[in-house]
């Protein structure tokens, strides 16, 4: 009778624990992201539990700061979420294509470019737009753009810009300002018809020694890189690039959304829709709480607060899914089309009028905006 009472008493424990957790083990959700402020959103979601807590019930438990959270929903766990900083650039999308990552934040003309050759992503939801320009070191004569052009126009010797990879929005943008400026422009020193040598550094983070070491004798780039070299006196901001020719053309164009491998989304819907949801709100949260923001901010990045109280606010992170955001990467894609950066995928519907399916989680993007506030 003692060993039989003993056996209940165990099967009993044993389901007990079960009914504790009747899911089984979290899944596991990577994501990636870039060091830099377009990703924002991610920081002040991990940063402010409390508030999206009782903003909506999806929040991130801080399990290792920057590394890894739960993400909860309605205070059930629906996920563990492992955190992994990138350089950014197609190397953020290329992991995400070949399933090293779940989710990531990245840039729209690098996540086109993948879907151009038939990897199984798609965006989620647009991040934000805007926050990119050009620096010049601190000498060179020109306060402007007109100024800029006007110079560049009377050298004997071409300007030597740098960018941070061979697809990125400030690149590209700034290679259409120069053909509508009619200023040529190549990638070698000795292309003798070149007034701007384009010049590809390989990384956000070596464009501020570069200039500060006369390797280059400016950049474009996105924030925080603008402000921080302002702060520190290495360069000067010349234009950002939404002011930049043809007029209007920049005004408003997407830069970052958030991506996910069709795989992950596909076995765990729930999940990617609470933290699609968590994303939409954190970017109302930076518009709501700029100062808390950029403190918060600048803590995530190791920057001054100084630094992220003159970038953030040259971001635009009120960006949804609509004729504004479709019409901007409309854009991206038939002038990536027009230079034969885009030969696959994209470029067929592109050419059907398909862009949307094969662009976007439509349905992911609608379910998460449906989640209670």
């Amino acid at each position: 009778m003692k060993h039989h009472l003993h056996g209940l008493l165990v099967a009993g424990l044993l389901l007990l624990a079960g009914c504790g957790n009747p899911q089984g083990p979290l899944p596991v959700m990577r994501l990636g992201h870039a060091p830099h402020d377009h990703h924002a959103p991610l920081y002040v979601a991990a940063m402010n539990p409390d508030y999206f807590r009782a903003h909506g019930g999806i929040y991130l438990k801080e399990i290792e700061f920057r590394k890894t959270y739960d993400l909860i929903a309605e205070d059930r766990p629906l996920a563990r979420v492992i955190v992994e900083s990138n350089t950014g650039g197609e190397e953020l999308i290329r992991r995400l294509a070949e399933e090293q990552f779940d989710l990531s934040f990245g840039g729209v003309p690098a996540i086109l470019n993948y879907i151009d050759k038939r990897d199984p992503i798609h965006i989620l939801a647009p991040v934000m737009a805007e926050g990119a320009g050009l620096i010049v070191r601190t000498d060179l004569p020109v306060n402007s753009w007109p100024e800029f052009l006007d110079w560049v126009r009377q050298r004997d010797r071409p300007l030597r810009i740098g960018y941070k990879a061979s697809i990125s929005v400030q690149n590209l943008i700034f290679e259409q300002a120069l053909l509508a400026s009619g200023v040529p422009y190549g990638t070698e020193l000795d292309e003798p018809s070149s007034k701007v040598v384009l010049v590809n550094l390989h990384g956000a983070k070596h464009l501020i020694p570069a200039l500060e070491n006369g390797l280059v004798d400016g950049f474009v780039i996105m924030q925080p890189y603008l402000a921080l070299a302002e702060s520190r006196g290495s360069g000067k901001l010349i234009a950002l690039l939404n002011d930049l020719p043809p007029n209007g053309r920049w005004q408003g164009h997407p830069c970052c959304a958030l991506a996910a491998n069709d795989a992950f989304v596909e076995k765990h819907p729930e999940v990617v829709d609470a933290f699609t949801a968590l994303t939409l709100r954190a970017q109302h949260f930076l518009l709501e709480h700029p100062e808390l923001s950029a403190t918060q901010v600048a803590h995530w990045l190791d920057l001054p607060a100084a630094v992220e109280a003159r970038s953030l606010p040259t971001i635009q992170f009120d960006v949804a899914l609509d004729d504004t955001w479709d019409q901007g990467v409309s854009f991206w894609v038939s002038s990536m089309v027009d230079n034969g950066k885009l030969n696959g995928a994209l470029k067929d519907a592109h050419r059907h009028g398909a862009l949307e399916q094969a662009i976007y989680d439509k349905a992911s993007y609608d379910r998460a905006r449906r989640e209670p506030e």
